[in-house]
């Protein structure tokens, strides 16, 4: 299995704030196959990507907590949508440090999805950047979704 060209233009559309273009992708995604597995890698692997460019070599606890919450007000209409553990425990595992701790797939997803587009404003890339990210991200998830 590999990611689709429909599964890279769902999470582009949503990087870039297209909602519109991004609902209408993901509908046909969802229709055509129902499996969301190459798009949930492609997201876990940009994240990694991401956080690792804005966190990487250095980082602290502390940083990665200021962060989370810095999130999480930005989602002020819904700051439920983040849950701070798991934001916090996603974003030490993406910079490699080994976590144990287990969360609820959902709130993993939400994190995952939520921290992205947030490293990708603070990261301010452009779309070109975006599109450059996403390649980066699909040849780690290509691999993943082999297994």
């Amino acid at each position: 299995m590999q990611v689709t060209d429909l599964e890279m233009a769902v999470l582009h559309a949503q990087i870039t704030g297209n909602d519109e273009t991004a609902q209408r992708a993901f509908s046909e995604k969802l229709a055509a196959s129902g499996d969301l597995s190459g798009l949930a890698a492609l997201v876990h692997a940009a994240f990694v990507i991401a956080a690792r460019r804005k966190f990487a070599p250095q980082w602290n606890r502390a940083e990665v907590i200021r962060y989370v919450a810095q999130v999480r007000t930005l989602l002020n209409e819904r700051p439920a949508l983040l849950d701070p553990l798991t934001a916090e425990d996603e974003l030490r595992s993406a910079v490699g440090e080994p976590i144990t701790a287990t969360h609820e797939v959902g709130a993993v997803a939400a994190a995952r999805l939520s921290l992205l587009l947030a490293l990708v404003a603070s990261l301010d890339l452009n779309d070109e950047a975006v599109a450059n990210l996403l390649g980066q991200a699909r040849d780690i998830a290509n691999p993943m979704l082999d297994k």
